[in-house]
């Protein structure tokens, strides 16, 4: 059986197509940066994750990455929805594929 996550995005229109062309471009890029600032801090020396201010911020980091990865998704559904695109659609086909190349275990 495949682990799935279900989520709901109220997408919303906004800004011109070119500015919504590019939301989900931004918003992937901030979700880079803070998973690249949270694994800069898993990969800290073992001894010193255990301490109490590292383990906060690196709770703090886990939930900055969170809204940044629902930000791009908000920004990709809002794209989507403007071109009236079937996004499940296009998520089962990507599924399918993946399942073909064997990325599924």
């Amino acid at each position: 059986m495949t682990d799935t996550t279900t989520i709901t995005v109220h997408p919303f229109r906004m800004g011109t197509d070119k500015e919504a062309a590019l939301k989900p471009l931004e918003e992937a890029s901030e979700a880079r940066e803070a998973a690249q600032q949270l694994q800069g801090l898993i990969d800290v020396e073992p001894m010193l994750v255990h301490s109490k201010e590292l383990t906060d911020l690196i709770d703090s980091l886990r939930v900055l990455l969170a809204d940044e990865i629902a930000d791009t998704i908000t920004a990709c559904a809002n794209l989507a929805a403007r071109y009236g695109i079937d996004l499940q659609a296009a998520l089962d086909r990507v599924e399918r594929r993946n399942r073909e190349r064997g990325r599924y275990a």
